[in-house]
């Protein structure tokens, strides 16, 4: 059976570990991103099934987002090698999902500062439990896991850090996909690493955890920044256009249709038929997953307005 092993900093990993999981392409200047695959988490793509950011400065290479675990960041850092010889010197978290977090630790002991709001921590800590055992059930190699947080969050709703001139800016609008979710602002290259703000090519999910009506709070504060490029949590990098249709319409055709039936004192069952459907139909699990994106929203919305 085949078998990671980690002794002390150094990874052996198997074989498949080695292949180039990961590639990042070219964003901008100095701006890259890997695009993850829109299906499941498996063991080919490490629990790769999210993006990731990279950025060169004079002073190291940043991280937006550490991967599921010590192999995925190990495939992170071999496919940034492969576009800066600079050392990655932070890593930055926009959320609390296994792909989001649970390679901290291996780039810290590289030497790598973390650094997230404190509402994505807290997140972390209080999911820690969930998001170990849903990582854990995908397959054996993710159970090497040492979950590691920033050590000195950003307070309130804005951080912002300087590394080699590049200005980055952490935003936490509200409760997104999860709580505490938050996006990573690059202005002078007008860069939005959105994490799970926005999905685009695949149907964002509610769960019970997601308030949708906060998730779209935050959306529609977050689009007002003046970005370019949006490097979504899911789905290929993005214009205004494309994330506003794919993600914004969507959230605020959700939130609507099941206010509205709720104010008339409808059912569930009346969500779906009340609205057309159609121009979200072609984003990959939609058939699966638009019931329960009703349903989640549903249930939440009818108890607060009781």
């Amino acid at each position: 059976m085949m078998k990671s092993l980690f002794l002390g900093a150094a990874l052996i990993a198997p074989s498949f570990a080695l292949a180039d999981v990961v590639k990042f392409e070219k964003v901008t200047d100095n701006v890259y991103a890997f695009i993850g695959e829109i299906n499941d988490r498996t063991k080919e793509n490490l629990g790769l099934n999210a993006n990731i950011g990279l950025v060169v400065t004079p002073e190291g290479a940043v991280i937006i987002d550490s991967g599921a675990g010590p192999l995925s960041a190990a495939a992170i850092e071999k496919a940034a090698k492969k576009i800066t010889d600079q050392k990655i010197v932070a890593v930055f978290n926009t959320g609390a999902q296994d792909h989001r977090w649970l390679g901290n630790d291996y780039f810290a002991k590289k030497g790598a500062q973390i650094y997230a709001m404190q509402t994505t921590v807290d997140t972390q800590i209080k999911m820690e439990a969930s998001i170990l055992n849903r990582i854990k059930s995908t397959d054996p190699i993710f159970h090497d896991q040492t979950p590691f947080h920033a050590q000195n969050p950003f307070s309130g709703s804005n951080g912002k850090v300087t590394i080699g001139g590049v200005n980055f800016e952490v935003k936490y609008f509200n409760d997104a996909h999860f709580p505490g979710d938050a996006v990573v602002w690059l202005p002078q290259t007008q860069v939005l690493f959105s994490g799970d703000h926005v999905y685009v090519d695949r149907l964002l999910g509610v769960h019970p955890h997601t308030h949708a009506v906060k998730w779209l709070e935050a959306y529609e504060q977050m689009i007002q920044l003046p970005a370019k490029f949006i490097v979504p949590g899911h789905g290929e990098v993005s214009d205004k256009a494309k994330v506003q249709r794919e993600t914004g319409d969507y959230l605020k055709q959700l939130v609507e249709a099941v206010q509205v039936t709720i104010d008339d004192m409808g059912s569930l069952d009346d969500v779906s038929p009340s609205r057309d459907w159609s121009a979200f139909q072609h984003l990959r699990h939609f058939d699966g997953w638009h019931g329960r994106n009703v349903s989640n929203t549903f249930q939440r919305l009818e108890m607060e307005s009781m």
